[in-house]
């Protein structure tokens, strides 16, 4: 192809979706210019953005899923009826002007309460990613989770060991954040819903 005097649109478009060097290219072939290729990369994100209601500012509820946010706070909480118990995680997610960008809760079976935590941690982490989160504030009531987090102490149980490397693993996706231990009275959304998520378990029996 590269002997060929021209090169169409299509092929174009192909070789930079496959991350092909196009100044080589334009250099094999005249018929490829800058002005050729901005113009079919102008017409492509036309395309898109008319195709997708999601760039186009007719999203439905799961826009925010692509769009970016300066900032997020993401509150987390664990809970379980007897230690261990059955258990439940809550997270509340929430813009720059605490307005509720997502609230989410789950079942996890008999686990601690700092096995809760951690999940609930790992989920929040997981949302903030999701989100596109430029800088994200973690707040939790478990001083424990906190500290072991920002390394003030070390993670001695077998288990909290695996799910604190999965935490950190996760959390070097993020480019800015921070975690912060809060009273309960300050988290009470997330215990609310790390409660629901026990109450699942009720509910589905």
């Amino acid at each position: 192809m590269m002997k060929e005097d021209t090169v169409s649109d299509h092929e174009i478009l192909t070789l930079i979706h496959r991350n092909i060097d196009m100044e080589k290219l334009k250099n094999q072939n005249k018929t490829i210019t800058k002005k050729r290729v901005d113009a079919l990369l102008q017409k492509l994100k036309e395309y898109v953005k008319k195709d997708d209601p999601s760039i186009s500012g007719k999203a439905g509820k799961d826009a925010s899923t692509i769009n970016k946010h300066d900032f997020l706070i993401v509150n987390v909480d664990g809970a379980s009826k007897g230690n261990p118990g059955e258990a439940g995680i809550g997270v509340a997610v929430f813009d720059k002007d605490l307005n509720i960008v997502k609230e989410s809760c789950e079942y996890i079976g008999v686990a601690t309460n700092n096995v809760a935590e951690y999940k609930a941690l790992t989920l929040g982490v997981k949302l903030a990613i999701k989100f596109n989160a430029k800088n994200t504030l973690f707040k939790s009531d478990s001083e424990l989770l906190v500290k072991q987090i920002i390394g003030e102490y070390r993670v001695k149980n077998t288990q909290l060991k695996s799910l604190y490397s999965e935490v950190q693993s996760l959390l070097g996706k993020l480019p800015e954040w921070k975690i912060k231990h809060v009273p309960r009275e300050e988290n009470k959304e997330a215990d609310l819903l790390a409660n629901k998520g026990v109450e699942m378990f009720t509910e589905n029996r």
